[in-house]
């Protein structure tokens, strides 16, 4: 789960910065800015499940609740 997510998400951000260029170049910027959204979008998604499990982890570890 370490790095791999770490890698994942650089990958999306490089991805989303050159299909925002492309379209923005293009004369497409409401394409661009949603392109742009819907990358954060999920990148933000990710990192929700991932402060979910660590909160779990942080209950069972201190067994809370």
């Amino acid at each position: 789960m370490g790095i791999d997510m770490l890698f994942k998400i650089a990958g999306v951000g490089i991805l989303i910065s050159v299909f925002h260029t492309a379209l923005k170049q293009a004369g497409k910027e409401d394409m661009a800015h949603l392109c742009t959204l819907a990358g954060f979008a999920m990148v933000l998604l990710w990192v929700v499940q991932l402060l979910g499990r660590l909160f779990n982890t942080v209950q069972d570890v201190f067994k809370l609740f």
